[in-house]
C-alpha cells in the first residue's frame, strides 16, 4: 500500500497550480505505518458558527495566511497549530489533486506525509478530537455510505464512511477517495 501510494505522489511534489483567483487553504494527511495496516489521522473540528466544518472529521490544516511563504506553510503551521505535529520532520510524499469544498470559496491543496517517528498529537481548539483511520477499512468499498446534506437551498447525496460512529464525509471523503484510488490503481 505504502510503495504504490508514494509511487504515485513522486511527480507530485508541488499543489497542482491554478489560476484560480479564490482564497487558497491546505490540510495536511499525516499517514503513520503499523504493522499491517497504514493508518489516517483525522480530527473532529471545535465547535465554531465561523467556521463552515464546524464539528466535522476533517484533515489538519486551513486557510493560508499573508505570512505563509508557500501553501507547504500554510499545512506546516495549522498542523502544528491543531495538533501540535510538525510535518517538517516528517516524509512528505506529495500533494493530492486541488480540490474545491462546495460550502466555501477556496481552494484546497492537500499534501500527504509519512510519519517517520512515533508522534504524540494533542487536541486543541480547533482539533476536538483525534482519531486514527484504518487504510484497510477505508480500501474496503462495502464500507462506503452516503448521506444527504443540505448545501445552500439544495439537499445534495454524497458519499461517505462511519467509522466509530465517525461520520467522514465532504472534502475529506473525496481526499481519501484521491488516495484510494492511488494505492488501488498502481
Amino acid at each position: 500500500m505504502l510503495e504504490a501510494l508514494r509511487l504515485s505522489l513522486t511527480g507530485q511534489q508541488e499543489p497542482f497550480r491554478s489560476d484560480s483567483k479564490k482564497p487558497r487553504g491546505a490540510v495536511s494527511v499525516l499517514i503513520k505505518q503499523g504493522a499491517e495496516n497504514l493508518w489516517l489521522l483525522m480530527i473532529k473540528r471545535g465547535e465554531n458558527p465561523r467556521d463552515p466544518w464546524s464539528g466535522q472529521m476533517a484533515f489538519p490544516g486551513g486557510h493560508a495566511d499573508p505570512a505563509d511563504r508557500s501553501l507547504m506553510d500554510t499545512a506546516a503551521r495549522e498542523t502544528l497549530e491543531e495538533v501540535a505535529i510538525n510535518v517538517r520532520d516528517q516524509e512528505f510524499l506529495g500533494c493530492l489533486r486541488n480540490l474545491e469544498p462546495r460550502n466555501a470559496p477556496m481552494l484546497v491543496a492537500p499534501f500527504v506525509f509519512l510519519l517517520l517517528r512515533e508522534v504524540h498529537p494533542t487536541e486543541s481548539t480547533e482539533a476536538r478530537e483525534i482519531l486514527w483511520v484504518p487504510m484497510s477499512f477505508l480500501l474496503n468499498k462495502k464500507n462506503v455510505s452516503s448521506l444527504t446534506v443540505p448545501i445552500g437551498d439544495r439537499e445534495i447525496s454524497m458519499g461517505c464512511y462511519v467509522y466509530l460512529d465517525h461520520t467522514i464525509w465532504g472534502l475529506s471523503f473525496r481526499i481519501i477517495q484521491d488516495i484510494v484510488s492511488k494505492i488501488a490503481n498502481t
